[in-house]
């Protein structure tokens, strides 16, 4: 009987135990449910789509482009005749003066030797004074066909140096590299501040940011001067060319004996074939790489033959969008990247075009409900190796920027017309609406304002 009693107390203990297990874990079970909804606001919370964080924000246009060089000489076909030889292939470097190709000139020599003849047999016939006009008139007519070729040459070297795309290349270039080295010095001197570099490698950034300052300097005196130049050249060969054109006025109109006008005519047409027998070596204009060879030996010389381009000093060409042309300026900087390229170049835009792109009949290209195009260029910096002309490029200019700031995606700002906001967690585990102004935006991202704003504050994907 007392075996049966104590049994019966050590069930009934164990079952006190397990009503005791099992009330605990109900409380436990009930205070994790309600903690959970007063931390996470139910089970329909979200996780927050970006915690903010203030960083360096850039305001770009984003466009496609294409490497070209600055300078580019397109060589065309001076006459008619047949090529005989050609001395030189795509890829090739020249040097200004270089021989290109060579015309065939036999048939054009004798007849060069037969007007040489016609015009010794003209002189042998006629008087003296007969003599004399026709020379006043071939003098005068030679006069001013050298000052037409120095008036050429002065106005395209001058409106090349007046559009900026002579020295003012170079310029751009120098304030590439001197805006780097300043950024540099800055960097440098930072870990200087905080014992990162040591005092001689401070030194050497001195040094750099020095040099390309100089260089900067000099990029913009020697700019200056040439466009000076290039002005007193254009205004030398003015005065020049007019003065050779009243002469031959003149001569022309004392010159009214016919055989000395016949010998006169004589002696244009010779020239003419000098000409034509002088151009017959095809040279180079100008130095820099071969890019295309048009011609084909054995054939008449027609049309565009070489094109000889600059490799040292390249731009990139880029088509913006009449939607985003406002915010481009002179001077916007710019990263270029190409296909598979690892590193961004750098560039600074040098032109920006009075008119978008026109099609092959003159007409702009844009027609009702599409862009119009403006095609501006920019210097790339002289650091840039695996560049080459004719590369395809995506180029993102830098139209504006922002230090220590708050920028978000697209998606997680919410418009309602002029009003603005964001939404954060409220208390009670709710959502809250921030309001917040707009700064800098991409398609992408968008700088928000406000003093409600903070480091490590949760934004959510949810409007509320």
């Amino acid at each position: 009987m007392k075996v049966l009693w104590n049994e019966w107390k050590t069930w009934l203990g164990a079952s006190k135990k397990r009503q005791m297990t099992a009330l605990v874990v109900g409380i436990l079970a009930v205070v994790g449910i309600v903690g959970g909804m007063l931390l996470f606001g139910g089970a329909d919370k979200q996780a927050p789509a970006l915690v903010l964080q203030r960083a360096y924000f850039e305001s770009i246009v984003e466009a496609d482009g294409m490497i070209e060089s600055a300078h580019k000489a397109e060589v065309y076909a001076p006459s008619g005749l047949r090529v005989s030889e050609i001395f030189v292939a795509e890829g090739d470097a020249v040097q200004e003066g270089a021989l290109l190709a060579q015309l065939d000139t036999e048939a054009l020599a004798l007849e060069v030797q037969r007007a040489e003849l016609n015009i010794k047999s003209a002189e042998a016939n006629m008087s003296g004074e007969q003599t004399a006009l026709a020379n006043a008139v071939t003098n005068a007519r030679n006069a001013l066909s050298s000052a037409e070729i120095s008036l050429q040459t002065a106005r395209r070297e001058y409106n090349t140096l007046l559009g900026k795309q002579g020295n003012e290349t170079a310029v751009a270039v120098a304030e590439i590299n001197f805006d780097a080295a300043q950024r540099a010095y800055t960097y440098q001197y930072s870990l200087y501040e905080i014992g990162g570099i040591s005092r001689e490698m401070l030194t050497q950034a001195e040094n750099t940011l020095d040099k390309a300052r100089t260089a900067y300097d000099d990029a913009i005196r020697g700019a200056d001067e040439s466009l000076e130049r290039g002005r007193d050249a254009l205004e030398a060969a003015l005065i020049r060319h007019k003065t050779a054109s009243d002469a031959l006025a003149d001569a022309v109109s004392k010159n009214t004996d016919p055989a000395a006008v016949a010998l006169e005519l004589q002696r244009v047409a010779y020239n003419e074939k000098l000409l034509r027998l002088r151009d017959a070596g095809i040279t180079a204009p100008s130095g820099g790489v071969v890019t295309l060879v048009n011609a084909v030996e054995g054939a008449p010389a027609s049309g565009l033959m070489f094109v000889i381009e600059d490799d040292r000093s390249l731009i990139v060409r880029v088509r913006v969008a009449e939607t985003e042309i406002a915010s481009v300026a002179m001077g916007t900087p710019c990263r270029i990247r190409i296909p598979g390229g690892g590193e961004d170049f750098h560039g600074i835009v040098t032109l920006i075009p009075a008119a978008a792109e026109r099609d092959a009949t003159g007409a702009f290209s844009a027609v009702i409900g599409d862009d119009a195009y403006f095609l501006i260029e920019a210097a790339v910096a002289n650091d840039r190796p695996g560049l080459f002309i004719g590369m395809n490029a995506k180029v993102s200019l830098i139209v504006g920027t922002k230090d220590d700031c708050f920028a978000i995606p697209n998606g997680l700002l919410y418009r309602d017309g002029s009003r603005c906001w964001v939404v954060t967690g409220g208390r009670g585990g709710g959502y809250m609406e921030i309001p917040v102004e707009t700064g800098l935006e991409t398609r992408r991202m968008t700088e928000i304002l406000s003093e409600q704003l903070y480091e490590g504050m949760a934004l959510f994907s949810r409007a509320g």
